[in-house]
């Protein structure tokens, strides 16, 4: 039995009335396009998208199509009638109005909106469409899909690329990209960022890792194989940029109340307040009183972005008891950008330069799921895979796949694949147009709290996202210092 036929496409009501007339002519016909196209002469794809309701085909496509499946005249008629109204309006432009960001709510609405979107636009190629977003966040895959209603974009990043490709000016992203973020309905407080838990990436790879580690590690694994996908890390910006608004009103005011706060803000007081019950355990805003001040982290002698981020990484180090790296890949390297250990959680021993074990490190696969294939395979170029240890996946194809099992947002593990002496998990942090992370290690001895620490991350990143917002804001930031070869500390 042959698949099921895609949706008519609604976009133009005749050009729908049109597909669903052939359709039924067809399914009362019983014919396959096979049979269809042996009857006509008209190749089965042409048949087929004749009755998708994309395009208007042309009258012969039409007449062979009823005639092959014993139409009657009176149909016949009717899809004349139907194909002159569709082939009298402009190619390329939408049959109604593009239905407005404001009142999208779904995704399914969303998705049928960028459809029209792209249509109004005169169907531009993926490949003009690239160029115009400047090619970071959108690839012709992507393309593909969010035009075929697979998908939507998966970050606000990709939504700005897409509307970039439509011709949208800057000026006018901002309902569509609002749009996008109900409809991807992220939370309003940071803890809650990824109710689903990033670590399907993982869990796709269950078998990968099975061998890896002993059964107390499998069951872990196991237990997250059957999770939904991760939310989309970028979701996790949104609400830190407002978070972020917010110290900045605190900041300005010699004291504020909650309600004057979020008027300023123009956010809900209930967002608010639980905004700023996360910024005070962040130390960020101290409240006395119902009275909200700058916290003692803004009290630093040095409020550069260095400075935040050291603290923000060394509390993330504490929460999850292991070391934390801050990661990003510039000028087609990979970097760390900063480290915090201590006695308790010691560092891996860099003994193979990250920049060029980016395929077997928690690390460097974290930075890598983030790129798009081209960038990739140039990276392997320059750095090809080589095996470290037993477990280090050498083949590109094989590493590709194992990288996108999790979407670009998922966990990366590194399972004695860099080291023997060490495991180490990563997650991608999603700042907007960059492609940076934020990753653990632990000894091998202490492989059973992997997991444990692992799904910490989503948890506390929140709080290094903040850190580099606030220190993009601080009026002389210092320049971060790159670590090179050696012990990571």
């Amino acid at each position: 039995m042959g698949r099921n036929e895609r949706p008519v496409d609604r976009t133009d009501p005749d050009r729908a009335a049109l597909a669903m007339l052939l359709r039924g002519a067809r399914g009362r016909a019983a014919l396959t396009y096979a049979a269809l196209a042996h009857r006509t002469g008209i190749s089965s794809a042409t048949l087929k998208r004749a009755a998708s309701g994309r395009w208007v085909p042309a009258p012969a496509t039409v007449a062979g199509f009823l005639t092959a499946c014993g139409a009657t005249q009176e149909e016949v008629a009717t899809a004349e009638a139907l194909h002159q109204r569709a082939g009298r309006k402009p190619r390329g432009a939408p049959a109604r109005e593009v239905i407005e960001p404001g009142r999208l709510s779904t995704q399914g609405e969303l998705n049928s909106a960028l459809v029209s979107l792209h249509r109004s636009a005169g169907s531009p190629p993926y490949r003009q469409m690239q160029r115009k977003s400047g090619g970071i966040w959108l690839a012709p895959s992507s393309i593909w899909g969010i035009l075929r209603r697979q998908r939507l974009p998966v970050s606000s990043g990709q939504m700005a690329a897409f509307l970039r490709g439509c011709d949208v000016a800057e000026a006018h992203q901002e309902p569509w990209l609002d749009a996008w973020s109900r409809a991807k309905r992220p939370c309003l407080v940071p803890g809650g960022l990824h109710p689903s838990d990033p670590y399907g990436s993982h869990a796709a790879s269950r078998t990968y890792a099975a061998a890896c580690l002993p059964r107390i590690t499998r069951r872990g694994t196991n237990m997250l194989r059957h999770r939904p996908a991760a939310a989309a890390a970028p979701a996790s910006w949104e609400v830190v940029r407002r978070a972020g608004d917010l110290v900045a009103l605190v900041d300005d005011a010699s004291g504020i109340d909650t309600r004057s706060l979020a008027r300023r803000a123009g956010l809900p007081v209930e967002s608010t307040a639980q905004l700023l019950e996360w910024l005070g355990r962040q130390q960020l805003v101290a409240t006395r009183a119902g009275v909200h001040f700058p916290g003692p982290a803004l009290e630093l002698p040095d409020r550069s972005g260095h400075q935040l981020l050291h603290r923000a990484l060394a509390g993330l180090r504490d929460e999850v008891g292991a070391a934390v790296y801050l990661n990003g890949y510039t000028d087609g390297d990979v970097r760390v950008v900063q480290c915090a250990s201590s006695e308790s959680a010691p560092p891996a021993e860099e003994w193979v330069d990250f920049r060029t074990a980016a395929h077997a490190s928690a690390i460097g696969k974290s930075l890598l799921v983030q790129l798009d294939n081209a960038s990739r395979m140039d990276h392997l170029a320059r750095h090809p895979a080589v095996g470290l240890t037993a477990r280090t996946i050498t083949d590109p194809f094989a590493l590709f796949e194992h990288l996108d099992r999790g979407g670009p947002h998922g966990a990366q593990f590194s399972l004695l694949e860099y080291s023997p002496e060490v495991v180490c998990a990563a997650v991608p942090l999603g700042l907007p147009g960059q492609v940076s992370s934020v990753a653990l290690s632990l000894p091998v001895r202490q492989y059973p709290r992997l997991l444990a620490a692992a799904r910490r991350l989503p948890e506390l990143a929140p709080g290094l996202l903040l850190a580099g917002l606030l220190g993009e804001r601080s009026p002389a930031p210092a320049a971060i210092p790159q670590p090179t070869g050696g012990t990571v500390s």
